[in-house]
């Protein structure tokens, strides 16, 4: 720091000692005396330095409001700073002005109320408010405020002023800038007396740079993301139009939902997201609200008003909320937890609804099971757009790879590799391509394809018997399905993990079909459903006398759809033994619900068990129909919806349908 600069600061400090020992309201005579001069306020505690200093200059902007004989004043504190940071600075301030009554305002309302009586407060001539910023206030001390102003906390010359009074020495404006950000509580740590800020500051600034995320914001959007890049080109384009005045903001969309399984890149597509329509992004998680300071209710809000606020100051913004199922649902809420997440759920509420206007700040939710939010929250004006983020299929596995692995991208084989990574997430993929360059970088060369193979992990290949019994599974699908009429089946394939690998999904067989939508459906329909779920497993029971684990196991198995869809028939439809609606009694992500609920598991196991022995009577009617399309399935390992056409029951007698 040069000479005129550290004499001008000099002045600047002695300035502030002046105003604090010396300022009165002239019309009251009232004198805001403080008993420390600034040096002893800095010794004490940086945090009400820097509270202290602000204060100062808001009494000096307002002093003429200040001295009317009724004064209502909201003061609102940024988001990083919680409003008791204030408490401190604002008594040493106000200490000799008795009929000064200050007022700190809860962050939120509770269900029975605010937690203060604006009424009493207001019956005084004097009330200073401190309100956190993004906050609702009280309607009453809205009605009645005659000043309102925001606190300027970490102004640069506060800042320097404490790193001189402190010995903690020069300050550029970059390390003024970076230490103006930090929340209250970490002031002690960055100014300790006698050493250098500028250390903390330095370290503050390369956290950040190593916390942004690079490769993301080069992700191409339109590639591997599906309907979530359509949404995405769209919100770009609307957001271009906003920012030229071509569009409101109430045409812009207002948020949206992310949903599929964990790994599947939704956190890397909101970075990139945000980059490629040049929003600021403020991410956050609704476990990192929870665990905020001692992670009671009140912090817990404050963490929430506090991620909004922030969107709303760097707007236009993308408010980015991982975990967002972790909200959970009013209605399902057990009694003990019952008014602690039922105030949480309508502070969300409150929070998107923006009473204080979000205009320019987008939110996008991500999650892995959708049906736990609720309803509320994902109603047109809050989280209205709802994506579907499904694992990748073959063409998205090889662009990711190519992005992980720029030096790879023209090579013709990834699209070979990423067919063969059926089932795998963009992080798992991630992986792949991080473990290939830890074997290039290990031997001091460039990475190769051959990498990438050697970390592939290739599944066995299976013998003959075991063949059979899949065809045997998918051919009992697809008969049952064609029989009932669900719909056309495109095809059926089995992969003997020699000449033919999965690339839909980890399995050695699937059945392809394509099933019409519905406005409605009926009690038949999904016991159809039920019974082509359990063909597969029924199939093999009826010709090798005994069923494997490939119909259960996973969420996404057979058995597991089926079960589902019989609870939905009796909680959700009325189509079980009785006529009651009870939608989202029992988590269908957690089987033990159903063993807990007797009548209920007894009506699914009724259900499942009929359809069982549904499925095993029309196969075992139509046994010459399945060994002959297992058959064929061996041999052919796949057949298309034309040559699937002479083994279904009823078709004309035929010569050959295998492909030559």
């Amino acid at each position: 720091m040069d000479k005129a600069l550290t004499e001008s600061l000099d002045r600047y400090i002695n300035r502030l000692q002046d105003v604090s020992r010396n300022l009165k309201l002239p019309r009251s005579g009232v004198s805001l005396q403080a008993k420390r001069n600034n040096a002893i306020v800095a010794q004490k505690s940086a945090e009400d330095f820097l509270a202290y200093c602000a204060l100062i200059k808001f009494v000096r902007r307002n002093i003429g409001s200040l001295s009317q004989p009724s004064c209502v004043a909201l003061v609102s504190v940024p988001s990083h700073w919680p409003v008791s940071a204030v408490e401190n600075a604002a008594k040493i301030i106000f200490n000799s002005a008795k009929e000064f009554k200050i007022c700190l305002h809860p962050t939120s309302k509770h269900k029975r109320g605010w937690e203060i009586d604006a009424a009493e407060l207001l019956a005084l001539d004097k009330l200073i408010i401190f309100v956190q910023a993004g906050s609702v206030v009280h309607e009453d001390f809205e009605l009645a405020a005659t000043v309102r102003d925001k606190l300027s906390l970490c102004d640069a010359r506060h800042i320097r002023a404490l790193s001189k009074l402190r010995i903690c020495g020069d300050l550029s404006d970059d390390q003024v800038a970076v230490i103006g950000q930090q929340p209250s509580a970490r002031m002690e740590a960055i100014f300790r007396r006698g050493q250098p800020a500028s250390r903390a500051a330095e370290r503050l600034m390369a956290g950040r740079s190593r916390s942004i995320d690079r490769p993301a914001q080069h992700l191409d959007l339109s590639k591997g993301f599906g309907e979530a890049g359509v949404w995405a080109k769209e919100l770009k384009r609307d957001i271009q139009d906003w920012r030229e005045g071509k569009l409101p903001w109430s045409e812009v969309d207002k948020g949206c939902l992310l949903y599929g399984p964990p790994g599947t890149g939704k956190t890397r597509f909101a970075a990139a997201l945000a980059a490629e329509c040049g929003l600021h992004l403020e991410a956050t998680t609704i476990s990192k609200w929870q665990s905020f300071k001692d992670g009671d209710l009140g912090d817990m809000l404050k963490a929430m008003y506090r991620a909004f606020d922030a969107a709303r100051e760097d707007a236009p913004a993308l408010l980015f909320i991982d975990e967002f199922d972790s909200i959970g649902d009013r209605s399902k809420f057990p009694s003990r937890h019952e008014t602690y997440s039922t105030t949480v759920v309508n502070a969300l509420l409150e929070c998107i609804d923006g009473i204080g206007g979000r205009e320019g700040v987008v939110i996008l939710g991500a999650c892995n099971h959708p049906q736990k939010i609720d309803h509320a929250l994902l109603r047109s004006g809050r989280l209205e757009k709802h994506v579907a983020f499904p694992l990748p299929d073959a063409v998205a596995r090889s662009e990711i790879l190519a992005f992980h692995l720029p030096s790879l991208s023209e090579e013709p084989a990834l699209k070979e590799i990423g067919a063969r990574l059926p089932g795998k997430s963009g992080a798992d993929i991630e992986r792949l391509a991080r473990e290939a360059r830890r074997i290039a970088r290990r031997e001091n060369r460039p990475v190769t394809i051959n990498d990438v193979r050697a970390r592939i992990k290739v599944p066995p290949p299976l013998d003959a018997a075991t063949l059979h019994r899949v065809a045997i599974h998918e051919a009992g699908h697809a008969i049952v399905a064609h029989a009932l009429f669900i719909g056309k089946i495109e095809r059926v394939e089995i992969y003997d993990n020699v000449h033919r690998f999965a690339t839909l999904k980890d399995s050695n067989g699937i059945t392809v079909t394509e099933i019409p939508a519905k406005e409605f459906t009926t009690r038949w329909d999904l016991m159809k459903m039920i019974t082509m779920h359990l063909a597969g497993a029924a199939a093999e029971d009826l010709v090798l006398g005994h069923r494997s684990s490939w119909s259960s196991g996973t969420r996404d198995s057979d058995l597991s759809r089926a079960t589902t869809l019989a609870i939905q028939m009796v909680t959700e439809y009325g189509f079980g033994n009785s006529l009651y609606f009870l939608p989202g009694s029992v988590d269908i992500e957690s089987a033990s619900e159903l063993w807990e609920d007797l009548p209920l598991r007894d009506e699914v196991s009724e259900i499942l068990q009929e359809r069982y022995e549904r499925a095993r009577d029309m196969l075992d009617g139509l046994r010459p129909t399945l060994l002959k399309l297992a058959d064929a399935l061996v041999k052919e390992k796949s057949l298309d919806a034309a040559q699937l056409e002479p083994y279904w029951p009823g078709a004309p007698k035929h010569t050959s349908v295998l492909r030559q």
